[in-house]
């Protein structure tokens, strides 16, 4: 999305936390990867394998905007989330990353980054919806 960071990385008192833009990975609606993001997994995934004797867990995360999704696939941004978050976890064991060291989960639009709404309008915010829309790997 336009003047959006596609990727930040952070050090946490909860560990290394990669925050990507939902729109790196997937398509609008959508939990499958894209294949132009699967690079980028491929390096975390490298990054892991390179040091496991260390034996990092990592979390994934799922986060969505404030607009309802209601589909077959995701009734809910639940679902989405979720699935999103999955999907990724799914994508690391296929590559050989060990999955007791691998948890997903979904938040909807439950924790934000910044509000989805102008509190005095009522209005979307669209560029803060899209800061919402995002995955995050922490690595602890």
């Amino acid at each position: 999305e336009r003047g959006q960071k596609l990727v930040s990385i952070d050090l946490t008192k909860r560990g290394i936390e990669m925050q990507f833009a939902s729109s790196t990975f997937y398509n609008a609606g959508s939990a499958n990867i894209n294949t132009s993001s699967v690079p980028m997994i491929d390096k975390v995934i490298q990054a892991l394998n390179a040091i496991e004797y260390y034996r990092f867990n990592v979390d994934l995360e799922g986060h969505t905007d404030n607009v309802p999704i209601n589909t077959a696939q995701f009734p809910s941004n639940w679902e989405l989330s979720v699935g999103r978050a999955t999907n990724i976890v799914r994508y690391m064991i296929d590559n050989e990353v060990d999955p007791d060291r691998l948890k997903a989960a979904g938040y909807a639009d439950t924790r934000p980054l910044v509000p989805n709404i102008d509190s005095l309008s009522g209005e979307a915010l669209k560029e803060n919806q899209a800061k919402n829309r995002r995955i995050l790997i922490r690595i602890q």
